[in-house]
């Protein structure tokens, strides 16, 4: 019953089974298959990927802005960024681009990465309210974001009524939907006389929650269950603010592997709408 496959690019050192893996998950199953990767290392991997048919490249772009990109995510990396994108976009496969809006900081770039994303063939800008919370979860972004001069998340975050407002006005064409597999927050797109969709997902909307969000000190969070991650050491990953909340898929016996992987996808079957954190 899977209908959408998300595939991390990683390390680029293990990148030659990728496109592989995308053209036999394409024979063998009616899957749509979306690449994600915040590496340039991808470029070199367009031809393969087009020729298995993927049906999407996700790439996250914070800012157009070299130095502030480098203090963003620690790696000075923008131009090869860019350009890959423009690579994918030129070969024809749909590209997707993220943008984590953060107040302050590159609240004031979003037309120019709009424009940007029209200019090179992007086929949809995916604009991504921050998640706050994820602060007090495992993961932390805490240290770089003082190098931005900011001591919480919370100080960075910008509600998007506004942008989509604004977007509104411009656009010829407007929708609510949620992500390829009903869950995940519903988000609102607007299409650009350019034909560019640019997304708005605001985690106010509410989200799907499940068994194992029951009695979680996160709950109601950001991220809920939006999808079953599978990542590069073999884990089976429910949520991102909790690294207990997974299975280790290398310590399931071979023969209970497809009943393990049901079980969990029966959280997902499950699951239950509800509003957002406040």
């Amino acid at each position: 019953g899977i209908s959408y496959v998300k595939l991390t690019g990683g390390d680029p050192a293990l990148w030659s089974p990728l496109a592989e893996c995308v053209q036999k998950i394409k024979e063998q199953t009616s899957c749509r298959v979306e690449v994600i990767s915040r590496h340039p290392k991808i470029a070199g991997f367009a031809r393969q990927l087009a020729q298995a048919r993927v049906d999407m490249l996700n790439i996250s772009v914070d800012t157009l802005d070299p130095d502030l990109h480098r203090k963003i995510t620690g790696v000075n990396d923008l131009g090869g960024i860019l350009e890959a994108l423009k690579i994918y976009a030129g070969m024809g496969v749909p590209c997707k681009v993220n943008v984590v809006v953060l107040k302050g900081v590159n609240d004031h770039e979003i037309n120019s990465l709009i424009s940007f994303c029209e200019s090179a063939g992007v086929k949809i800008v995916k604009l991504l309210d921050l998640m706050t919370d994820i602060e007090d979860g495992t993961e932390t972004f805490v240290q770089r974001m003082r190098l931005l001069g900011f001591d919480s998340l919370r100080e960075l975050y910008l509600p998007l009524q506004n942008i989509a407002e604004n977007l509104r006005r411009r656009a010829i064409n407007e929708r609510r939907f949620q992500q390829p597999g009903g869950l995940g927050n519903p988000m609102l797109g607007f299409t650009m006389k350019s034909g560019l969709e640019v997304v708005i997902k605001d985690h106010h909307a509410g989200a799907w929650y499940g068994s194992i969000c029951r009695g979680c000190k996160h709950y109601p969070c950001s991220s809920a269950l939006m999808a079953l991650r599978l990542t590069a050491d073999a884990r089976l990953q429910y949520c991102l603010f909790r690294e207990d909340l997974c299975i280790d898929t290398k310590l399931v016996e071979p023969q209970r592997l497809t009943d393990v992987i049901a079980s969990a996808l029966r959280v997902y079957d499950e699951a239950v709408f509800h509003q957002g954190p406040e």
